[in-house]
């Protein structure tokens, strides 16, 4: 698969971020377990985890620590589902960011130029195809995520409204990811969070990366492509920087340090484009064209 530069940034990130939200879950779940397992619920909690550090602060009984790691999940849903969203919103201003190097790929709004509102980014990076189910669900979770930041994380009508109006694949989607509908008791009350519903917002976030991935392969032509990788090869460090531009661009020159700069191209090429099978020659235009 082809992984332009914002691609394998957000895939490193949302790794680092889904095992760190795995180690919370599991460091939880174990004291809890060895909590369980105390023989006086009144006994204190900082006492029987003194091996893990900072449990010396957690001056309550084991019962009462109890309930804080029960509640855990549901206070880390509310602090890692907008981290998440934020994530995949940083992937589609890359992608956009990509490809508004070049002329019509984009579709421009009638807003400030610069500015994006998220909806507008994930329209413009369907490229005119009909929504998917990810795309529906990601409309959900912004607006999750959005009552999370400005609503106490409290139940709307908007948010009661984006969840019924989803398409029934959508929903099913979701709840085969999470294993429970999204569920609330009514408006104005926190609805039910916890890992379940982190673990469906991952899977959405990485389902839709992918999708938007497809597409902008899709949208840009092979020459667009060569761009892309040069812009890639020599933007990724200081070092391709200074072999990028080894040899001016446009001199005719045939040259063994002109042949090194794109067999390197070439190199990047193989690694993360294989399947664009670029040549040479596409690799050497798209070289010249942006330097």
């Amino acid at each position: 698969m082809i992984q332009y530069r914002a691609f394998r940034t957000w895939q490193a990130m949302q790794k680092r971020s889904n095992n760190s939200i795995l180690a919370l879950s599991v460091g939880a779940n174990h004291a809890r377990r060895e909590l369980d397992q105390a023989p006086d619920p009144e006994s204190r909690a900082r006492s029987l985890l003194s091996a893990v550090p900072l449990t010396e602060r957690l001056d309550v009984t084991a019962a009462e620590a109890r309930k804080i790691f029960e509640s855990a999940a549901t206070d880390m849903a509310f602090l890692a589902i907008p981290q998440v969203v934020a994530l995949h919103i940083e992937l589609c201003v890359g992608t956009v960011v990509e490809c508004r190097h070049f002329q019509g790929v984009i579709k421009h709004h009638d807003k400030e130029p610069n500015w994006w509102p998220v909806p507008l980014l994930h329209k413009a990076l369907r490229f005119g195809a009909h929504k998917t189910t990810a795309d529906h669900l990601l409309a959900f979770i912004l607006k999750l995520r959005n009552t999370m930041m400005h609503g106490a994380g409290k139940v709307d009508d908007e948010l009661v409204k984006v969840w019924k109006n989803l398409p029934p694949a959508a929903k099913a989607r979701w709840e085969d990811l999470a294993g429970r509908p999204f569920t609330y008791t009514k408006v104005d009350v926190l609805p039910t969070l916890g890992w379940p519903e982190v673990m469906a917002t991952l899977a959405v976030t990485k389902e839709s990366a992918h999708e938007i991935n497809a597409r902008v392969r899709s949208a840009l032509s092979r020459g667009q492509w060569a761009q892309v990788i040069a812009r890639d090869y020599r933007d990724s460090t200081v070092v391709g920087l200074r072999r990028f531009n080894a040899v001016a661009a446009g001199d005719g020159s045939t040259g063994p340090e002109h042949d090194r700069v794109v067999r390197r191209l070439q190199g990047h090429a193989l690694t993360y484009y294989r399947d664009l099978a670029m040549t040479a020659a596409e690799l050497r235009a798209g070289r010249d064209a942006v330097r």
